[in-house]
């Protein structure tokens, strides 16, 4: 990646490195195994999607980005925690994320759920410690009953999905409200104005459209059997690919109605446009 979204990104990344790099390394009354295990789980390949468009939303939002910081880990911390109880036997019995074994394949199944809970538990430590408590129930209702977990339990109820709209409404929770929080979160740690945002609020919702529909063409062979679950049950796949775009369009819109800081998010929503990975 070349350019200013490179070069925004790399800057970024360092610093959210750093961030969780400095707060890992502070967790000295924890277990050494689980210390171990956490590591593991939150260094196997990520984007870092959430945090990094997070610090994105805050400089968009004309603030400092080290001002989201908190709220950029807990979202990595409650994003990683999320994918090792997925891999359990008991929901995706997945053995392999990333290219490596995922977390109860190298730890134990026990030891997975403990690391899963430690990290979701640190996520609101972390944002909490910062003294933003709406941060924290912001990042609880994205991540709870109402959100990314509200749209596992749909993900998992046998039967397909009935239609579009409601696979459309289990996607907006468990990829979108995340990514939507992220967004929003970093507007609100740097105190952005209403207008800045709704704009920001509007753009992380079509980024977790978005996301959602390049995964689903991306996946389309190992989703084949998922039950509904993918868009491309209930549209072909030039629709999904012109819908995207669509969304991907309406992203870029909200991002530049920021003026020229919101530069960096509407080339990041044209990058996930157009991946591949």
């Amino acid at each position: 990646m070349t350019g200013a979204l490179g070069d925004d990104r790399a800057r970024l990344l360092e610093l959210f490195e750093g961030a969780l790099e400095a707060h890992l390394s502070a967790l000295v009354d924890w277990p050494a195994s689980l210390v171990e295990s956490c590591r593991y789980a939150l260094g196997t390949g990520g984007k870092r999607v959430r945090p990094l468009l997070c610090l994105m939303a805050a400089e968009a939002a004309g603030g400092d980005a080290r001002a989201a910081l908190p709220i950029a880990l807990g979202l990595e911390l409650v994003h990683t925690y999320s994918l090792v109880h997925d891999d359990l036997p008991s929901m995706d019995d997945d053995d392999m994320r990333r290219g490596q074994p995922t977390c109860h394949i190298r730890f134990g199944e026990a030891h997975a759920i403990l690391t899963g809970d430690a990290l979701l538990t640190e996520a609101f430590a972390v944002v909490g410690a910062s003294g933003r408590a709406d941060l924290c129930m912001r990042l609880a209702q994205a991540a709870g009953g109402a959100g990314m977990v509200a749209g596992q339990v749909l993900d998992i109820a046998p039967g397909p999905v009935a239609s579009r709209a409601a696979l459309e409404d289990l996607h907006r929770r468990k990829t979108g409200a995340l990514l939507r929080c992220s967004a929003l979160g970093g507007a609100k740690a740097v105190g952005a104005s209403a207008e800045v945002a709704a704009h920001l609020t509007r753009y992380g919702e079509a980024v977790g459209l978005l996301f959602q529909l390049i995964d689903d063409l991306l996946d389309a062979t190992q989703d084949a059997e998922a039950g509904n679950r993918s868009y491309l049950d209930h549209l072909p796949a030039d629709a999904v690919r012109g819908l995207a775009a669509q969304v991907a369009a309406e992203a870029t819109e909200a991002a530049h109605a920021l003026g020229d800081r919101g530069a960096t998010l509407a080339a990041f929503a044209q990058e996930l446009l157009h991946r591949t990975v």
